[in-house]
């Protein structure tokens, strides 16, 4: 009898979500003083990207797993969150980090690594190993081991991916959209705007993790945010403003091309650096990853892919949170990070209850069968 498949999906999606909504109001709390976690912003930040991001896309990419190992895969996320939280020795928190991101790359990465035959795609693999070198970069910076001075690599490798992934998924579902209409998209992949976006974006990277050539960083994040935009123009959002579920991953490829050329203006000016990586991070994460766990539930659970009302207030939320901390960063106040905290965490959890109450395509057919 064949062993029993299933997608991380299920598990992964909602845990992210849950976690990204409770996450956030911890770490205001500390800084307003009501608990003292200990969390410094590199924790936070950290959370934000190897922890919530992570998730999802371990729930994306992990799509055909025994039982046993999707209830690994959740477990030993976990344990790499709960290490953090509960603040265990370095000796024991280390491996129950570490234990998600090799199995993520095991399991997503390697594959990658293995067929892709193409240029195109082979870029996959290296990121999602390159989370694995992140995470135990992290871990060395806090115990002192190395000293990380040159920017945030986690998020940054999460907007390689989602300028890379982004970039494949994004005009596949618009191209479906328009023939719908009667429109065909002829500008779709872009190959070489998409390969000017990857060297600025490693470029960037590069310059992130060795702490050196800031100005060169800068070059390369500006040309990964032009890339981005100008790819997103050449799709035509303006003609799907009416379909949620295409104009949400339009929205959060604009907010991954404006946050890549903020980022690269905070090197040049006096910008605070915080605006690009929490439009980044809030913006272009937290409004993709939302649409995106909606979305490949709906397709893999084989319902209509046009969002419920529930899920277009989700990505509104979190829109108006990454605007309203993005003026935090350049006007500090305590009520804008409140609101913007409010506003996150009210998506997330709408996000997690799209998920959980959509039917599972197993569960619709036994109910067809009884009726029948």
């Amino acid at each position: 009898m064949p062993t029993p498949v299933t997608s991380a999906h299920r598990l992964m999606y909602p845990a992210a979500a849950l976690y990204a909504a409770l996450a956030v109001p911890l770490w205001l709390a500390q800084i307003g003083g009501l608990l003292p976690l200990g969390w410094s912003p590199a924790v936070h930040g950290h959370e934000m990207t190897l922890g919530y991001a992570l998730a999802v896309v371990g729930g994306f990419l992990m799509t055909r797993l025994s039982r046993l190992m999707a209830a690994v895969a959740v477990l030993s996320w976990l344990a790499g969150r709960l290490a953090l939280l509960a603040g265990l020795p370095p000796a024991i928190a280390l491996p129950l980090c570490l234990a998600y991101p090799v199995l993520l790359f095991a399991v997503a990465g390697l594959p990658f690594l293995r067929t892709s035959r193409s240029g195109h795609n082979a870029v996959f693999g290296p990121l999602i190993g390159a989370f694995l070198l992140a995470e135990a970069l992290f871990r060395a910076d806090e115990l002192g081991l190395v000293s990380n001075s040159g920017g945030p690599i986690g998020l940054l490798l999460i907007a390689t991916l989602l300028l890379t992934m982004g970039g494949r998924v994004i005009p596949a579902a618009t191209a479906g959209a328009l023939r719908r209409q009667g429109i065909t998209l002829s500008h779709r992949v872009q190959p070489r705007l998409e390969a000017l976006g990857i060297a600025g974006a490693a470029l960037c990277l590069l310059s992130a993790a060795a702490g050196l050539l800031p100005a060169l960083g800068a070059a390369g994040a500006a040309m990964a945010g032009a890339s981005a935009l100008l790819r997103l123009a050449r799709w035509k959002p303006h003609l799907l403003l009416r379909r949620p579920e295409i104009a949400s991953l339009h929205l959060g490829y604009l907010c991954l091309g404006a946050g890549w050329l903020l980022t690269a203006g905070a090197t040049l000016s006096d910008l605070p650096p915080a605006t690009g990586w929490h439009l980044l991070g809030i913006g272009a994460l937290g409004i993709l990853a939302s649409a995106m766990m909606i979305r490949t539930t709906l397709q893999r659970e084989a319902e209509p892919e046009r969002f419920p009302p529930a899920a277009t207030v989700a990505v509104t939320l979190i829109a108006l949170a990454a605007t309203l901390r993005v003026a935090a960063a350049c006007w500090p106040s305590m009520t804008l990070l409140a609101a913007a905290a409010a506003f996150w965490t009210l998506g997330q959890l709408l996000t997690a209850a799209v998920l959980l109450t959509r039917p599972r395509r197993s569960r619709r057919r036994q109910d067809a069968l009884q009726e029948a």
